[in-house]
């Protein structure tokens, strides 16, 4: 068997491919990118004591693979203290010390609080079940218990689960369930339950953290410590079967580069992955065709206040009077011990079918709609923000549909005579980091087994000139 080019090509430098490459770090590699940088999703900027995020910025706790992985490339995470489920609400911020208590706290007429207090009664159930769903089974693989989870109240839409609700209550949860980046009714029952799970979790909360100094901190050390096994402004055209290795053909600064790998791992958005790999089973290419992505827009802040401000206790609050639907407060974790510095980071954004309004509209027009809503929330801002940037998903988070079935692809992970291997935050029932970054380990472990089988049968191959740039071996 002629050897390839390479051992492994890892197409997609998101959370899933980096999690890939960084697992198979001492073999032959390439990681081919589409834009300047790493990190995907997880992307911030420094300036000075604090950072701007326009992304992804809630990490999960220890044992999880993107935690090891952190540690192991020397970075930390700091906890968040702050209040994470507090509410706008008729002009009024309101953060209970317990989500339990929002239906006696909020400004609401008599209907609408007891139809607060059912329907809160009937998540928080719900979740208990969710939870009980996300616990290991002895014997079961991250891949199928991740499957068994996402099946959670998967037969019907979130908004089939709720019911009926009142206006006001109606654009409550429809702003809370945007964190998916879609509507109640495109969502399945088990997506809008767990993204409540995640914030009610208390001390035992999975998704309790911030990486510190921004989240963008793991594209930029991986790009460093990767160095130039990674190929950036790269378009892969096709990956296709060739014998017994796989051909990747890219472009790459206008010229069009054929490479060779023994494994692929496709780490890229699902409609993507379906486009350019060109030998996979129709029923699987299918299911890839139909998984769903809500595109959205952020809006990262920085100011430069003196002092104390009235959210600076809060890291969340739901906006369902706003023009965006989550308001962030990112300097929160910073807030612990010491002095108070000047200044701060702020972040908001939409989901659903305003997010995709939303992003119709010019940068500027963005940036004026939301600063707009935010000095109404907290008027004190006036005149202290020093820095907005506008970024556009597209595409933006997964979720998944009531009915969607994934059995397909599982059944494909699960062969063992396939060398082109796919992973990515798709692989459950709403995209996070974790999702990602396990799911790219895992790919990686089975190209890494029939690796290793393949490693005695290659013959030498002849020395041909290429187009492709020169590899640089690990040391």
């Amino acid at each position: 068997m002629v050897k390839p080019d390479f051992d492994v090509i890892v197409v997609g430098g998101g959370p899933s491919g980096l999690s890939a490459a960084w697992e198979l770090r001492d073999k032959k590699i390439l990681v081919l990118e589409k834009t300047h940088r790493l990190g995907g999703r997880l992307y911030s900027m420094s300036r000075g004591d604090y950072w701007l995020n326009l992304g992804g910025h809630l990490f999960p706790p220890a044992g999880s693979h993107m935690r090891n992985i952190l540690h192991s490339i020397g970075l930390e995470v700091i906890k968040i203290p702050g209040n994470k489920f507090a509410i706008c609400w008729g002009g009024k911020v309101y953060k209970p010390k317990m989500v339990s208590a929002l239906p006696l706290t909020l400004n609401m007429t008599l209907r609408e609080r007891f139809v607060m207090a059912t329907r809160g009664l009937k998540i928080l159930k719900a979740v208990k079940g969710w939870q009980q769903a996300m616990a290991p089974v002895y014997g079961e693989n991250n891949q199928r218990r991740r499957a068994r989870v996402a099946s959670y109240l998967a037969d019907q839409s979130f908004r089939d689960f709720m019911g009926p609700l009142p206006k006001r209550l109606e654009a409550l949860f429809q702003s809370a369930a945007r964190r998916a980046a879609a509507e109640m009714e495109d969502q399945h029952a088990g997506v809008g339950v767990s993204l409540f799970g995640a914030v009610w979790a208390g001390k035992g909360d999975s998704m309790a953290l911030n990486l510190n100094g921004g989240s963008g901190r793991f594209g930029e050390v991986m790009m460093e410590l990767l160095g130039d096994r990674v190929r950036y402004h790269t378009s892969v055209k096709s990956v296709s079967k060739t014998g017994d290795l796989v051909t990747v053909v890219y472009e790459s600064e206008g010229q069009e580069q054929v490479v060779t790998a023994a494994e692929v791992i496709i780490a890229v958005p699902a409609y993507q992955a379906s486009d350019i790999v060109k030998e996979i089973p129709d029923d699987v290419r299918q299911t890839l065709q139909a998984v769903q992505y809500g595109p959205f827009p952020t809006m990262g802040i920085i100011t430069d206040e003196p002092g104390p401000m009235p959210y600076d206790d809060i890291y969340a609050i739901t906006t369902p009077d706003a023009s965006f639907d989550m308001f962030f407060n990112h300097a929160n974790p910073l807030r612990t011990t010491g002095q108070r510095k000047p200044g701060g980071s702020l972040m908001v954004y939409s989901g659903g079918e305003p997010a995709r309004q939303m992003l119709k509209l010019t940068d500027d027009e963005i940036r004026d709609r939301y600063l707009a809503d935010v000095y109404k929330m907290f008027p004190t801002l006036q005149g202290h923000v020093k820095e907005t940037i506008v970024q556009r998903w597209t595409p933006g988070n997964t979720y998944r549909p009531a009915g969607f079935d994934f059995q397909p692809m599982l059944s494909y992970c699960e062969r063992n005579d396939v060398n082109i291997h796919f992973a990515g935050d798709y692989f459950a029932e709403i995209g996070n980091m974790e999702i990602a970054t396990g799911s790219g380990h895992e790919a990686a472990r089975r190209a890494r087994v029939h690796l290793s089988g393949q490693e005695q049968k290659w013959t030498p191959l002849k020395v041909v000139e290429r187009k492709t740039a020169p590899f640089k071996e690990q040391a």
